[in-house]
Parts: C-alpha cells; sequence; structure tokens
C-alpha cells in the first residue's frame, strides 16, 4: 500500500495481459567459486555453453539459470546477459545447493511445458531439441530423454524402459553390440577424459537397444548430465532430495530424478544422433573430438 498516490500498475484502464512463456524451458546450474586451478577455464566453457546454446537450438525458448555460489566475475558475466535478454530467470544463491538442490529449486518454477536440463560444460549440436522434442511426442511412455547415445552407465535405472519395450506390441526393437556407432562412443569417451580401456570396462557388458515407432528413433540410453522431460513428470517426481543412504551417490549430485523416473514407470531414451558434448573444466578441441561426428554429416 502507498502512502502518497495510487501505484501506477493499478490503474484501471490498464488492460490484464497474461504472461506468456515459451514452450520449452531450458535450466542450467553454474558452480564456478574461482578463476584458478580446477576452474581456471570455466569461465571460457560457460561462454561457449551460451554460445552453442543459442546458436544451435532451432525454435524458441526460455533459459533459466541458478547460479550455485559463482565468484564475482562469473556473476557479473551472467547478469551482463541477464540484461541483454540471454538469460531470462536468474537467481543467485548465498548458498551451494549442491547440484541436487539447486535442480529442485529450478524444476519447482521452470514454467514451460517442457523442461531441458544441461550442466552448465555442455556444447550443444543443431537439432538437439528437436529431435529430442520429437522423441518425447512419439513415446508417451517417456520420462527422459538425452540428447546423445551412449554405452556408459546404460544398465542404470532401466528397468521400467526395458519392461515397458518388451511388453509393448507397436515397436520395431533392434539389439545388438554395434548399433551406436564407434564414433559417438570415441567422442563422448573424449570429452570425459577415459582412456579407451578404462570407458569399455567402465561401459560393462554392452547391449544396445534401438527402437522405433511412426518413423522416429530412439536408442535405450540417458544421462545426468543433460536432458529434457515434460513438467508432467516434473510434478510427480519433485521433490529431489536424497531420501536413504543407500541413494547417496556422490557429495554433489545423487540420481534421484533418474530413479524416480525409473520408478513411476517411465522409459529413458536419447536421441539417435549425437546432439550434445561434454566439455568439462577444460577448453576442448572440438574439430579433433567431434572430427567423427561432424564428418558423417551431422553439422
Amino acid at each position: 500500500m502507498p502512502r502518497a498516490g495510487r501505484h501506477p500498475l493499478k490503474n484501471t484502464n490498464i488492460k490484464h495481459q497474461p504472461v506468456i512463456h515459451q514452450k520449452v524451458t531450458v535450466t542450467t546450474i553454474v558452480c564456478i567459486p574461482m578463476l584458478a586451478g580446477y576452474w581456471r577455464e570455466s569461465l571460457e566453457v560457460l561462454k561457449l555453453f551460451f554460445e552453442s546454446l543459442y546458436a544451435n537450438t532451432g525454435q524458441p525458448f526460455d533459459l533459466m539459470v541458478f547460479d550455485n555460489g559463482s565468484c564475482k566475475e562469473v556473476q557479473d558475466f551472467l547478469l551482463q546477459l541477464h540484461r541483454d535478454n540471454q538469460i531470462q530467470f536468474l537467481t543467485f544463491s548465498a548458498y551451494n545447493l549442491k547440484k541436487l538442490g539447486a535442480m529442485d529449486y529450478l524444476f519447482s518454477v521452470a514454467p514451460g511445458e517442457f523442461v531441458a536440463f544441461a550442466d552448465s560444460d555442455v556444447y550443444f549440436l543443431p537439432g538437439w531439441l528437436e529431435e529430442s522434442i520429437a522423441i518425447l511426442e512419439a513415446y508417451p511412455e517417456v520420462g527422459q530423454v538425452s540428447a546423445l547415445p551412449t554405452i556408459d552407465k546404460s544398465h542404470h535405472y532401466l528397468e521400467s524402459t526395458l519392461r515397458g519395450i518388451e511388453a509393448s506390441d507397436n515397436l520395431i526393437v533392434e539389439q545388438g553390440c554395434g548399433l551406436i556407432p564407434d564414433a559417438y562412443i570415441e567422442a563422448h569417451r573424449m570429452s570425459i577424459g577415459k582412456g579407451k580401456h578404462d570407458y569399455i570396462n567402465l561401459a560393462g557388458e554392452r547391449n544396445d537397444i534401438l527402437v522405433r515407432r511412426n518413423e522416429v528413433g530412439a536408442f535405450v540410453s540417458a544421462q545426468d548430465f543433460q536432458f529434457i522431460t515434460r513438467k508432467t513428470i516434473i510434478q510427480k517426481v519433485l521433490p529431489l532430495e536424497v531420501r536413504h543412504p543407500g541413494e547417496y551417490y556422490d557429495p554433489i549430485y545423487s540420481p534421484v530424478f533418474e530413479a524416480k523416473v525409473n520408478e513411476l514407470g517411465y522409459w529413458r531414451l536419447s536421441t539417435t544422433r549425437y546432439l550434445v558434448h561434454h566439455l568439462g573444466n577444460h577448453v576442448p578441441d572440438l574439430q579433433q573430438e567431434l572430427a567423427g561426428i561432424l564428418s558423417s554429416g551431422q553439422e
């Protein structure tokens, strides 16, 4: 209530105009506490994240950023992007909520019908969003879609996916050891800094599963560092909090989202093409790491 005059926005001549959000909300978490040591290249990596997101996303979206206790230089950079309307929603936290806590906050307020999440060290390739949404629309059973097929961790939280595929009578299913192209496997291996032998051992026993419905293909594979889901599914999954000691994976992130999606019976799939690339804390030679991807005609 004002002390003097009338609040300008209470003018009765102003017609009600509802806030119109984009159909897609892209969310990310930034945590760069300093620009030295482990984080010395992280601001340059963050710039690649934003550049690739805006250059290679083919439909409108709102961007929602949660800063998880970054240093002043990073916060100033984010503020400038917000002033330039590159970031539509920007939140600064004085506390580091870790990835799970920050994701819980973002997902609780993201307004889009489709909500995408990506760590802020992801590089986007053309088609990542469009092909991810095509899978969500062709497969109503799906709760999580990542924009790259991988062989690592492919057996985690996929029980409901495998059961659903087995019970479905309107899918074309193909299985084998070499369905995911070697170029995809090699690009992702380099992006996480693993040697070839260590990466194959990390992946364990391999069985690539490709499904197809109405000409929309997808691999049985999903990642926690980048994915898209529906707001209606998020509402069933929240809150994202560790429910018991056995669910505590590491100090930064525990895969509660993946576990709950699996428990609710939703599938976890990936695009058939390699459409996002992990950057990490080092600016990589993208021409080298993505050579096999780009030469396959994915540009």
